[in-house]
């Protein structure tokens, strides 16, 4: 890197994820002569603060959960950088090199997530099931209008049957007569 080149370690306004915690992100980047398009970018001009920044960046961006219980190498890193970097840097860094302090916040926000991702698939499974009983819904009442349209031609069948019954049974009693006749 050259020495009219800066380093900018950038803060972003974040929305609540599950992957983060915080209500920023956190961004080193070089600036070669390109304005930090950021809500925040604070010049850093010294290489041993720029990878100090950087290792707590790569400690920043592992597992939520494993920073809430064990911030220490983050803590060392803060520790390390303070008063190398300005007031603002170091108040959102102190926030994310001591998350121990916010193990019940984290535990909440974790279980608010779990609790939405099961509500979400409970409403799903109960739309799926909505869908199946409304097709449900529909080939009871198919069976039903058919089942009184299947009693109605049975109901005629019959009523044939028994039509062509006696006319069989007139058809006898002619052919038995016709024969008594020539008999």
């Amino acid at each position: 890197m050259s020495d009219h080149q800066l380093t900018y370690l950038i803060f972003l306004q974040e929305q609540d994820s599950p992957d983060s915690l915080f209500s920023f992100a956190i961004e080193i980047s070089d600036d070669e002569g390109e304005e930090a398009s950021s809500s925040q970018a604070i010049g850093i001009s010294s290489a041993q603060i720029r990878a100090k920044l950087e290792d707590l960046l790569a400690l920043l961006h592992q597992d939520t959960a494993q920073l809430v219980d064990d911030s220490d190498p983050a803590k060392a890193l803060f520790k390390a950088l303070r008063g190398q970097i300005p007031a603002d840097a170091e108040e959102i860094l102190f926030q994310a090199a001591h998350l121990e302090s916010r193990q019940l916040q984290y535990q909440k926000a974790t279980q608010r997530l779990a609790d939405r991702a099961t509500h979400t698939q409970l409403s799903e499974e109960v739309m799926q099931v909505k869908h199946l009983a409304d097709e449900k819904h529909k080939s009871i009442s198919i069976l039903q209008s058919s089942g009184e349209t299947l009693r109605h031609k049975i109901s005629d069948l019959s009523a044939k049957r028994e039509a062509l019954l006696a006319e069989l049974k007139q058809v006898e009693e002619a052919l038995s007569q016709a024969q008594q006749e020539e008999s």
